[in-house]
């Protein structure tokens, strides 16, 4: 224990941990609601360890300029999306998306302070590594038993409990470089360390049941970037191959099996194919938990005999060989034109992979590069400011050449790009560089165990970025929190602590800002359960009820359409029809670039015989999303 480090302090990672735990098992996907829950935790236990340092109950570390540069322009950056409602395009969707930037930037400020905890980086490191595991399993038990899993009318693809594949390809190859820490390190316990070598088989078979191309490219780049770092390369090359090669031998097989891979498969049929993986996947285990045992017990013996030097060369040669022969493999010994015919087939609109195991070996972009193209002629539109943060989905709709849905870009770099302007842009780059010259210090700093574990955490920043090139990982709480904890953390790691003298203004700014953060996250999940509720009611033949509810919703979100909406409808239930008419107008007002605000108050219009009126904002509908539902009513009018 540092000297005047509170013995409280200790229990900061496990909280920490806890809250990581929290995210990815309830994270709920990309939706809002979870994160309304989470970011309250969240931004309350920010707003308690700040009160505990402003009465000098806890120490902090002191950022040097570097940390400071990054804490200040990344919340410069959420604050810049906040003010991007104003000129948003779909201002509760941006208000939406500044809660969830807000949750994230008080993730960081709790990292910052977790770091003051000793040996900070081996506890997270070990915690996450116990959390991603526990997913993980998770996961493939719902393989195994198919009643613990997700349907599969869609698809087969490994996605529970994050309820997204690449999301849970990105834990997977997160959990590689961490398991593979804690398998090389001696002082871990002999068990800790076996433990650690099955977790990297579980993680590969998780990985590769996702089919997520994306996810195994930066798992690769993450076990390659560990690999570099680490001080026991050897070591850490054979825990690998012994985690990996038998879970790739059991995916392979699964890949096989109808009842594991296809949608839409009877029940029975999962169930036999699942009990069989079950059977094959703990079969293996064991036999990979024995050759680890056989290599901790034997740590160092054999190396009196062979040379460390001469074994990595030997490693080394024949991964090489190893890369060669599967590159004139997949090319047929022709690397130039399978290059040009995989970007071809990349940057091709129409392509789409297929759903099953296939899809591994395929390089359609499943409309990345039209999505990519899309973002960046909404930034060319909106140079300075963008169309509002979480706009893309709605900012897209006149350029779109097709009915497929897309919430992001799958790029966070456009995202931020199309949505936040270059301004918004510049502070997060920004942001990142000042956490990248902060973090190699902070690895120069540590002792050489704290920095082993701080080297592992590292990499999980250089996955989330990495992936963040092909996804939209900002909108997942169950990946973004565990990683921007661990970048507040690696930022401040390893500097002094120190405890501050008693502030009474900072704890009574740190309640205020909590508060209204809280006060911030929970009115647009509110008002979406008033909305659900009018409805509810207005099923019940109550119109007048209906109007209520749909009022306190407009109360809670006024930047929101859908109250408007449901308003509108009750009114419409009461034969209000001049009230009705003027709330459909409101949403028009509100948000003059949303088809579907035009295509509603068009469709009402032509109800009561506005005809004329009604054509007419059709078409602005149209003009705004010509795949939208404004086009058939159009047809069915003679148009």
């Amino acid at each position: 224990m540092r000297r005047g480090l509170p013995r409280t302090a200790g229990a900061l990672p496990v909280a920490a941990t806890a809250l990581c735990a929290l995210a990815v098992f309830f994270g709920g996907g990309s939706k809002y609601p979870p994160l309304v829950l989470i970011g309250t935790c969240v931004v309350l236990a920010a707003a308690v360890v700040l009160a505990l340092a402003s009465l000098g109950h806890l120490a902090l570390p002191r950022l040097d300029g570097a940390g400071v540069a990054f804490v200040g322009l990344f919340g410069a950056f959420v604050l810049w999306n906040g003010l991007s409602i104003v000129w948003s395009l779909q201002p509760d969707r941006s208000w939406e998306y500044f809660n969830r930037g807000a949750v994230y930037f008080a993730v960081v400020v709790l990292g910052v302070v977790v770091a003051a905890a000793p040996r900070a980086p081996r506890w997270m490191a070990g915690g996450l590594l116990v959390v991603f595991s526990a997913a993980l399993v998770w996961a493939l038990l719902g393989k195994v038993i198919p009643n613990l899993g997700p349907d599969v009318e869609r698809t087969a693809r490994l996605r529970a409990p994050l309820d997204y594949w690449n999301a849970l390809a990105l834990v997977a190859g997160m959990t590689i470089p961490l398991a593979l820490w804690a398998a090389v390190r001696r002082e871990h316990l002999r068990l800790v360390r076996v433990a650690s070598v099955v977790a990297v088989y579980l993680a590969t078979v998780a990985l590769l049941l996702t089919y997520s191309r994306g996810g195994v490219a930066v798992a690769l780049v993450a076990v390659s970037a560990y690999v570099a770092l680490a001080r026991r390369r050897l070591e850490t090359v054979s825990a690998l191959l012994v985690g990996v090669a038998p879970a790739v031998v059991l995916s392979l097989w699964a890949f096989t099996r109808p009842g594991l891979v296809d949608a839409g498969r009877p029940y029975d049929e999962r169930l036999r194919a699942g009990l069989e993986f079950g059977a094959a996947a703990l079969l293996l285990a064991g036999a990979v938990a024995f050759v680890a045992w056989l290599g901790v017990a034997n740590d160092g013996r054999w190396q009196t005999r062979v040379s460390r030097r001469l074994s990595l060369r030997a490693v080394a040669a024949v991964s090489v060989v190893v890369v060669v022969a599967c590159a004139l493999a997949v090319t047929r010994g022709d690397p130039v034109g399978w290059a040009r015919n995989s970007w071809r087939e990349f940057t091709n609109p129409v392509t789409e992979a297929n759903s099953g195991p296939g899809r591994l070996a395929d390089f359609g972009s499943n409309s990345r590069w039209t999505w990519w193209g899309e973002a960046w002629r909404l930034w060319e539109e909106h140079p300075v400011g963008g169309t509002g943060t979480g706009t893309f989905s709605l900012a897209r709709r006149p350029l779109r050449t097709n009915t497929t849905v897309a919430t992001e870009p799958h790029n966070l770099a456009l995202q931020f790009l199309s949505e936040t302007g270059l301004v918004g842009l510049l502070l997060v780059v920004g942001a990142g560089a000042a956490a990248t010259f902060a973090i190699v210090r902070s690895l120069r700093l540590l002792e050489e165990s704290d920095a082993a574990a701080a080297s592992a955490l590292a990499v999980l920043l250089l996955a989330y970025l990495v992936h963040g090139l092909v996804d939209y990982d900002w909108d997942f709480v169950a990946v973004s929190v565990p990683c921007f904890l661990v970048l507040g953390l690696l930022v401040a790691a390893g500097r002094p602590s120190v405890r501050a003298a008693r502030r009474p203004f900072l704890l009574v700014g740190a309640a205020l800002l909590g508060m209204a953060l809280v006060a911030s996250i929970a009115p647009p999940w509110l008002a979406d359960r008033e909305v659900a509720s009018a409805y509810d009611t207005l099923e019940r033949g109550d119109a007048p009820g209906a109007a209520r509810d749909a009022r306190r919703a407009r109360t809670l979100n006024p930047l929101a359409v859908e109250p408007l909406f449901a308003e509108a409808v009750a009114e419409e239930g009461q034969g209000n029809r001049q009230q009705a008419l003027d709330l459909y107008a409101r949403a028009v007002e509100l948000q003059p670039e949303n088809p579907r605000t035009w295509f509603e108050l068009g469709r009402y219009e032509i109800d009561v015989g506005l005809r004329n009126a009604g054509i007419k904002h059709l078409l602005r509908s149209s003009e705004l999303d010509r795949w939208g539902p404004a086009d058939p009513l159009l047809g069915t009018l003679g148009l």
